[in-house]
């Protein structure tokens, strides 16, 4: 982890529970009652492996749960609420598409079908083999949706480059953390200009990096390529996502309002964590 992102997620953290004091009132935007409903995630499904990855997935989710967990009285307005897609509520992905278009009155799957005409493709990436174009979409950009962007007003380093090598399968289907990236051709050559990275820990799965290059937002490479990782975790084909339950992107009270509606229309909505008391002592 760099300086820069350290201290980022260290300010977001600072200014986590003013941000869920003060946005308790985005729960009215679903249809959920007076408090979010709590979601049973189990870490382990039939993973028995011994790859000290698996171990640091699970510890990692432990700690989530301690952010996300349900606590009672006043100290549950101060700690963030997951958004979570269930996965279980389509059977296709196409049915995942088709709702998405209705919330949004078809301006989601329009975005999409520009970001297609405009020779936009998706890819799985290696985030280490697209240091220098990670590196320049992050800086393009020094406040998002979700905050300001610490990388974005420090000098970048020197030295990084494309190297473009393929990404490695994971050890295991059940724990692993895997890239895709948004191309678009220029000059002869793809140019990455999106990439979104999900961690999969048991039936979560929940995203870890998402950015898009500042200068090509209004191009919808982001919608597209979101559009693309639902619909692969939604087809149920690949070893990865077998026994997936839930997408979680990020918290009910991080970001703008604009990133607020965005997850809405995604179908994404609030909920609390919950683990079995076992796998919290795995964890633990």
């Amino acid at each position: 982890m760099t300086i820069a992102r350290f201290l980022t997620t260290r300010l977001h953290h600072v200014l986590e529970p003013c941000q869920c004091a003060l946005r308790q009132g985005r729960l009215r935007d679903f249809d959920l009652g007076a408090a979010a409903p709590v979601a049973p995630v189990r870490l382990r499904l039939a993973c028995d492996c011994t790859d000290p990855v698996c171990a640091w997935g699970v510890a990692d989710t432990r700690a989530f749960h301690d952010r996300y967990r349900l606590r009672r009285g006043p100290a549950n307005r101060l700690r963030p609420t997951a958004m979570l897609l269930d996965l279980e509520r389509f059977a296709t992905a196409a049915a995942f598409t088709q709702t998405v278009s209705k919330r949004s009155h078809g301006n989601i799957p329009r975005a999409e079908k520009k970001a297609i005409r405009q020779g936009i493709t998706c890819a799985p990436i290696a985030p280490s083999s697209y240091a220098a174009s990670i590196a320049r979409i992050t800086a393009s950009k020094r406040m998002r949706s979700g905050g300001p962007v610490l990388a974005a007003w420090l000098k970048p380093r020197a030295g990084l480059v494309d190297s473009g090598h393929s990404p490695a399968p994971p050890h295991c289907p059940e724990h692993w953390a895997l890239s895709w990236g948004a191309f678009i051709e220029e000059a002869g050559a793809p140019r990455l200009i999106a990439y979104l990275t999900l961690v999969r820990v048991g039936d979560l799965c929940r995203t870890f990096d998402v950015m898009a290059d500042g200068n090509y937002l209004k191009t919808g490479a982001m919608k597209l390529l979101f559009l693309e990782q639902v619909r692969w975790l939604l087809a149920r084909q690949a070893p990865e996502v077998q026994g997936l339950r839930w997408l979680m992107y990020g918290a009910l009270e991080h970001g703008g309002d604009g990133l607020h509606e965005w997850k809405r229309l995604m179908g994404f909505a609030p909920a609390k964590l919950s683990f079995a008391d076992s796998e919290i002592a795995q964890a633990a």
